[in-house]
């Protein structure tokens, strides 16, 4: 049996809730990472849980490695199989698999944020958009939150000439991404959501194999991550998303706090567990953090100690 000992009441009732939808509600210096970490532990040590039935998608690189150094220093190779990924990464091993149901192969490129700037630069040049009236920085970051929000070129608003130009270009963008077989990292995040929503075959596939799914720092998900995230839950909802509804900072990039604050409408009879035992700062800095934070809109609540 896995040692809980060293785990606070909330760290430790997050842990053993193994089943149905939860939202954990960790505040800054909780050990969400730790609860994270045994809380697929558990699964597989205690309850026999297959390792390869598990997904856990955190947001960078760096949290990923993380997760698999500590798991691998309690499970070793009992964690054979297990997906710890980030978004884009996820999205990557889905459509290596499967691109060519949306017309690529699956040895696509993929174009970094230097590739989409040239792309979208000589497209406006081919175009004839001068970009002194019509900065490409701006056309690409409309045509990113599009992408993350769900909508293809087809859905694009052309009622002023900015509007128009952001169109006419994202349609042009796709359309020469798809002819040199690429994608740049918002298409990983649209196409796989595209694929098993338009094949339902494969999203209930990947509904059998992962039972349980994890999704670490949801207060940064977007739109489009959200719905994946609900995808990929299928009719189990064996879902745990871990947040803090006081730290989302990527709105810029489309992140949308809602994802957290509407979780318990979107998932029925799902549970909260909130871990406020800040283990970083003294008392004196916690009671000002919450008289700060305290007056934050659209928040769930907590009160860290």
């Amino acid at each position: 049996m896995l040692d809980l000992s060293t785990l606070n009441p909330a760290q430790r009732e997050a842990v053993l809730t193994t089943e149905g939808p939860l939202l954990v509600l960790a505040g800054a210096g909780s050990g969400k990472t730790r609860v994270l970490t045994y809380r697929i532990a558990h699964l597989v040590q205690d309850l026999g849980v297959a390792p390869w039935s598990i997904l856990a998608v955190t947001f960078t690189n760096k949290a990923a490695k993380e997760m698999r150094s500590r798991l691998g220093g309690i499970l070793g190779a009992d964690m054979r199989g297990m997906w710890i990924n980030t978004f884009h990464s996820m999205c990557v091993r889905m459509l290596r698999a499967d691109a060519q149901l949306l017309g690529y192969s699956k040895d696509f490129t993929i174009y970094d944020a230097d590739d989409s700037k040239r792309l979208v630069k000589d497209i406006m040049a081919e175009l004839g958009y001068d970009t002194k009236r019509f900065p490409d920085a701006g056309v690409r970051s409309r045509i990113s939150a599009a992408k993350n929000d769900l909508k293809l070129p087809g859905d694009m608003p052309s009622s002023d000439p900015y509007s128009k130009c952001v169109a006419a270009v994202y349609k042009a963008m796709q359309a020469r991404l798809k002819r040199s077989n690429a994608m740049d990292f918002d298409d990983l995040l649209l196409n796989t959501y595209l694929l098993l929503r338009d094949n339902p075959q494969i999203a209930q596939a990947y509904g059998q194999r992962f039972r349980y799914i994890l999704v670490d720092e949801y207060q940064d998900t977007n739109h489009l991550q959200y719905l994946l995230a609900g995808l990929l839950a299928g009719g189990r909802k064996n879902i745990c998303v871990v947040g803090d509804d006081d730290q989302s900072i990527y709105r810029f990039r489309g992140a949308t706090i809602e994802n957290i604050l509407s979780f318990e409408s979107e998932y029925q009879n799902a549970r909260v567990i909130r871990l406020e035992q800040n283990y970083r700062s003294t008392g004196n800095i916690l009671e000002a953090a919450n008289a700060v934070i305290r007056n934050n809109r659209g928040r769930k609540g907590k009160n860290l100690w």
